[in-house]
């Protein structure tokens, strides 16, 4: 794959030159770069790395970007084991989607700051420029050519989910938000993951991860899977999680459960996607059961339309579970109703509050 790099901040600066168009039909991935900063006031330049993946062309297709949960990096949306079954990229981009699957600020290859400054405000304020650049028509990736995104969708992942939130109420620049892995129903068992700090942790040794960055201790990620049904998922999943586990700020943790007040300033269609045996998001014993996402409509505006699906037999890593077909299907289905993969038709059922 070549790399790119795209300047948002200060000048803007495209180091790869235009290319011909992907063969039409050919998935084609491509690893991109964007320099960002933090905040608006601060020019601190760093790194934001992604995968932009779509099947031929992107002209008139709508752009995904996928924002992966904490202590996972871009991994999630495209998993490596059996990608056939687990990988959404796959899914969305055989849909005509063009996806562009990040690495979150201070995750894998993108930048590490001062972990005190990871927060979910920044992350939205990176992803806000993130989409800027791909609707600015100043980005150039080989062999897509120009980019210039006249539909731009955030599909999130809970703590991705919650940036996701905060992007899309803070700065109002994408066509819709699929949230995945949260609800506005918090439980203590959110507070149940078992954390170390990453530079501590063997799996980062020679990454020099800042001070600040945590990660779950060896062996506990189980609690992300469903653990009242452990045949709804393949074990051997577990070693590849652990194999490929990343780290979240502490900061971040501290300012997710607020984030998702922000959810009263999302003007665009909302899809609302949680594992039904989701301890952290769902009332006992189940979502379903309880009836706690019945409720989760009533946290977005009216022009939101939103829509709330339990996925039966699935936990809170809705991709990581036998169920994962489906959760894609839910999500594309609804993205084809109300946004639409491409730019030159208007949704079938765009939002009618």
């Amino acid at each position: 794959m070549k790399k790119v790099t795209l300047l948002c901040v200060l000048a803007l600066t495209i180091l790869v030159p235009s290319g011909a168009s992907a063969a039409q039909g050919e998935l084609r991935c491509e690893d991109v770069s964007f320099s960002v900063s933090l905040s608006a006031s601060d020019t601190t330049a760093y790194s934001v790395f992604g995968v932009l993946c779509s099947r031929g062309s992107l002209r008139n297709r709508t752009i995904q970007i996928a924002l992966h949960g904490a202590t996972y990096s871009h991994l999630y949306w495209d998993w490596p084991f059996q990608p056939e079954t687990y990988s959404y990229v796959l899914r969305a981009t055989a849909e005509g989607y063009a996806v562009l699957n990040l690495d979150r600020i201070g995750i894998g290859q993108s930048s590490h700051p001062p972990a005190d400054e990871v927060t979910i405000e920044s992350n939205a304020h990176v992803v806000h420029q993130v989409v800027q650049a791909l609707r600015g028509g100043t980005l150039l990736v080989q062999p897509f050519g120009r980019i210039r995104a006249q539909r731009v969708v955030l599909v999130g992942h809970s703590l991705g989910s919650v940036i996701s939130i905060q992007e899309a109420a803070t700065y109002g620049d994408v066509d819709g938000v699929v949230l995945t892995g949260v609800s506005h129903t918090v439980t203590p068992a959110l507070g149940e993951v078992s954390f170390q700090p990453a530079n501590l942790d063997p799996h980062f040794a020679g990454r020099n991860i800042p001070d600040g960055y945590v990660t779950t201790v060896p062996g506990t990620r189980s609690i992300f899977y469903n653990a009242d049904d452990p045949s709804s998922f393949d074990h051997r999943i577990l070693r590849v999680d652990e194999k490929n586990k990343e780290t979240v700020t502490l900061a971040e943790l501290n300012t997710a459960v607020p984030g998702l007040g922000f959810s009263t300033g999302v003007h665009v269609p909302v899809l609302v996607v949680v594992g039904d045996s989701d301890a952290a998001f769902c009332n006992a014993p189940t979502c379903t059961e309880s009836g706690s996402l019945a409720t989760e409509p009533s946290f977005y505006p009216d022009d939101a339309c939103a829509e709330a699906v339990a996925i039966r037999g699935s936990g809170h890593d809705l991709n990581l579970h036998y169920q994962a077909p489906r959760t894609y299907t839910t999500i594309l289905r609804w993205m084809n109703r109300r946004v639409g993969s491409n730019t030159r038709f208007p949704a079938p059922e765009p939002c009618q509050p």
